[in-house]
């Protein structure tokens, strides 16, 4: 069985009030280089925590005054990333129960084997040292200051797209940013403007997937008096308010058919006409477009001019999902729960464990969005800290999946063709098969042989219904 060696001068908290366990242990710790620490009642071990700051606290549930669990809380109060781990001569005591409740990492009853606690207290470092790699900051004092790393945190992929950001947005590039919903390409293109020659200037967003065609034509263009009914006053459009500085128009591919020549044309000639007018204005904007839709497939359904395209993405963006870069859960969900402390008026101390890992295992099909949105739920109803029953996860696949198969409808011309009603069965059937598929699929990040033992079928029959319903991964 491995030591822990690898965990060389991590610091290890021992409280029991058996002081031959304590020595016991300490000397088994500090045999495989780690600094180990005694502490025979509550009140030390609160002083050795505060001052000493160890990496995991192994601590005996049932002691004389105070007792393991009060012990446990105000750690927790004290500083919450460090874990917590219990010893205790009877693995069901209810008071070790309720403190995994608590918030306490693990619990290892007595007696046990020296590989056993080894094993035990290795799991533990694991996760201090997990917790210091997510949510210390990797970026150097200057960078930390930048608003996008601490609006999206510091993976190894967000410091890629910030020093890209820094690079291009001194040029006069227009910007084509990609990704699925919630990814936070409007924190992008605003990161873009603030780090360009234009950062004093105007940013303006339009949604384009919040406007009819003919609010899009004034919103974008303005007017002049007279225009159309209702017209009393002449009004600039946000690409002229937007002039020396950015336009912004989110979801690029809700922008109207019939008016996509127009915006093509005011890009090649940099002017706008306003409408009512035939008089040309000259505007200095740069233009920067998000879409969470493949813009590819909008060209072959002719929904998307490919001239407008190009013109575009004179250079692109694509903002990863949440799930390729699960490093920033730990660190955003913490910011979550600061703001929602603050929004509820509550005092939550962070995640347990558990939380932590329910929340990295999970695949986010709402990204950041729905990680706000989960946390802020789970501040509300968390008293000290949040736990697994908390954290919501498949509600909103739950109900997605739900309301597919609700809106399975029996097709009219079915009925009045006399179809047999094992046909009809056998029709909704597949479409709640296919459902069923394609809700596990996303679960599990598109990973068919995980899918298949969740769903108790062999991995050559998922792999044919796949075929079959053409489910295919939205990422490749």
């Amino acid at each position: 069985m491995d030591g822990l060696e690898k965990y060389r001068g991590m610091k290890i908290l021992i409280v029991d009030d058996e002081e031959d366990m304590c020595i016991l242990l300490k000397r088994l710790f500090e045999r495989q280089g780690l600094t180990a620490m005694m502490a025979l009642d509550g009140d030390t071990a609160l002083e050795l925590f505060r001052r000493e700051t160890p990496d995991a606290v192994v601590l005996d549930v049932l002691m004389p005054g105070m007792d393991g669990r009060e012990v446990m809380l105000r750690m927790r109060r004290i500083n919450p990333e460090i874990p917590v781990m219990f010893m205790t001569a009877l693995a069901g005591v209810p008071g070790a129960v309720d403190a995994m409740k608590a918030g306490a990492f693990d619990y290892i009853a007595k007696p046990f084997e020296t590989g056993e606690m080894i094993q035990f207290l290795s799991r533990a470092l694991d996760e201090r040292l997990m917790r210091r790699k997510y949510q210390e900051p990797k970026a150097e004092p200057q960078q930390q200051q930048d608003e996008l790393l601490q609006r999206m945190g510091t993976s190894d992929v967000i410091m890629e797209l910030v020093t890209t950001i820094k690079r291009i947005a001194g040029t006069k590039f227009d910007i084509l940013v990609t990704g699925e919903p919630g990814t936070g390409k409007a924190l992008v293109a605003k990161a873009l403007h603030d780090a360009s020659p234009r950062a004093t200037k105007p940013f303006i967003t339009i949604a384009c997937d919040a406007l009819s065609e003919s609010m899009m034509e004034r919103e974008l263009f303005g007017f002049e008096r007279g225009a159309f009914s209702g017209a009393a006053n002449t009004q600039q459009g946000k690409w002229e308010q937007s002039h020396s500085g950015t336009l912004f128009l989110d979801e690029v591919s809700a922008f109207p058919q019939r008016q996509q020549s127009r915006l093509l044309r005011s890009l090649q000639t940099r002017t706008l006409t306003r409408l009512g007018s035939e008089t040309p204005i000259p505007v200095d904007a740069r233009l920067i477009v998000s879409t969470s839709k493949d813009l590819h497939d909008l060209i072959e359904k002719k929904e998307f001019r490919p001239d407008l395209f190009y013109r575009l993405n004179e250079y692109s963006f694509h903002v990863p999902s949440l799930r390729e870069r699960k490093t920033d859960i730990p660190y955003l969900a913490t910011r979550f729960i600061q703001e929602s402390n603050k929004e509820l008026n509550k005092s939550i101390n962070g995640f347990t464990p558990k939380a932590l890992d329910k929340m990295l295992a999970y695949n986010w099909p709402g990204n950041v969005a729905q990680l706000r949105a989960v946390v802020r739920r789970a501040v509300l109803f968390a008293d000290e800290f949040i736990t697994t029953d908390h954290l919501d996860l498949e509600l909103d696949a739950e109900r997605r999946a739900r309301a597919s198969i609700a809106i399975a409808e029996i097709d009219e011309n079915d009925i009045e063709q006399g179809v047999p009603l094992k046909d009809h069965v056998r029709k909704h059937t597949a479409q709640i098969e296919r459902q069923i598929l394609l809700e596990t699929l996303k679960r599990t990040g598109w990973n068919k042989a995980k899918a298949a033992r969740i769903l108790q079928i062999d991995y050559k029959t998922m792999q044919t219904k796949v075929k079959e319903y053409r489910l295919m991964d939205p990422q490749m």
